[in-house]
């Protein structure tokens, strides 16, 4: 393969004048322990090449691809915890030969017998603040194992304003770690509580993101590393999304969530949603989601919940049923202070430990049995921090 392989690369120095290009990515999503999805968009759609291999050996495998505009990816069989490289060959016009379009690494999960991982979560990242941009300028000098967004991805909701607003800011982070997208009610779109908002997220969301096959994607889902167990939520039917799945008890996914969160023998347990069930901010808690959720999740042992949607960010005391609870309530973070308009405090409530109206995102490490955050502002200063020991 590999001497056929070095036969068809003729022109591979630099992206020839007239070329296939790509136009957004790569970028990854999906990760495990063995496989990951690179996607990309090529200018043109026309047939493309991606070699990849643990490092150094970046051309171990050569996986063709399909002649489309919205090339997906799929990884599989590699090792847990290793770095890999890949590389993504596109045609040079007029050739029979192609060029090196791009070159980059990963590195897989870890199983579960290496307690310990790493990753950056931020929300509500959408609209056209330059803030945004510093934000993702401190990302990108951290190596999380991956970035958790808390939602609203794009102001509009639409696809045609998704590199503006997504996957540019993110681009160098985005094809090195993958990403774990929350649905907003913003990605529903701008009719997202009417019958016009009919297909929209099919139209604009579904067919440029993967996520896990372990739920209903790209609504809910879990996901696994080390020893952590991440489940990630779509509450906008609280917030009137027509279209998003109920949440309420008896629901699909309500009984979903119920079972998995049972099963799970993991020794951390995190929740992912957009609608905050605890928040001071100017949404505030939704009373539907609360007396939906919170059961359920003080049944399970939920260790920490992460919320978007108010542009703030806020750190509650371990609370229950409205109180501070320190030996059995949850700790909820809004991390809404992702790129848009920022909210004032709405209230005051005796559970709200903090509440700040800037720009952040946060850093999280857990290292077998001891949780660790740090919040960053848009100048890489530390905001906040949070220890938790199990």
């Amino acid at each position: 393969m590999r001497f056929l392989f070095a036969v068809i690369l003729l022109c591979c120095s630099g992206r020839p004048a007239a070329a296939a290009r790509l136009e957004r990515g790569p970028y990854l999503e999906n990760m495990t322990k063995d496989m990951v999805t690179v996607r990309f968009r090529v200018d043109v759609a026309t047939p493309a090449w991606l070699s990849f291999g643990a490092v150094p050996d970046c051309e171990r495998f050569l996986t063709p691809v399909a002649a489309v505009k919205e090339q997906k990816v799929p990884l599989f069989g590699l090792l847990p915890d290793t770095t890999h490289c890949y590389r993504i060959y596109l045609p040079a016009e007029q050739s029979t030969g192609v060029y090196k379009a791009y070159e980059g690494r990963f590195t897989t999960f870890r199983d579960e017998d290496k307690p310990w991982l790493s990753f950056l979560a931020l929300g509500d990242s959408a609209g056209g603040s330059a803030e945004r941009g510093e934000i993702a300028a401190q990302m990108g000098k951290f190596s999380p194992d991956f970035v958790l967004h808390l939602g609203d991805l794009v102001e509009s909701g639409l696809d045609a304003d998704a590199d503006k607003e997504y996957f540019g800011p993110y681009a160098a982070l985005q094809a090195r770690t993958p990403f774990f997208p929350v649905l907003g009610n913003h990605d529903y779109g701008r009719d997202f509580k009417t019958e016009a908002g009919k297909g929209f997220l099919k139209a604009n969301y579904v067919p440029f993101h993967s996520t896990p096959l372990t739920g209903m994607p790209p609504h809910y889902y879990f996901f696994d590393i080390g020893n952590a167990r991440f489940f990630v939520l779509d509450a906008n039917a609280f917030a009137g999304a027509r279209f998003a799945p109920g949440l309420e008890p008896g629901s699909k996914q309500y009984k979903w969530l119920d079972y998995f969160l049972g099963k799970t023998d993991k020794t951390w347990k995190f929740v992912a949603l957009h609608e905050p069930l605890y928040s001071t901010g100017a949404h505030g808690p939704i009373e539907a989601e609360v007396t939906a959720l919170e059961p359920l999740l003080l049944k399970h042992k939920v260790d920490l919940v992460f919320q978007g949607h108010d542009h703030a960010y806020e750190r509650t005391m371990p609370v229950r049923e409205g109180a501070p609870d320190e030996a059995g309530g949850i700790i909820y973070v809004t991390l809404g202070g992702g790129g848009g308009t920022l909210y004032i405090q709405r209230t005051n409530e005796s559970w709200s430990e903090k509440f700040l109206p800037t720009y952040h995102f946060a850093s999280v490490e857990v290292k077998d049995r001891e949780f660790s955050m740090s919040v960053y502002n848009k100048d890489g200063e530390v905001l906040d921090t949070l220890q938790v020991q199990k």
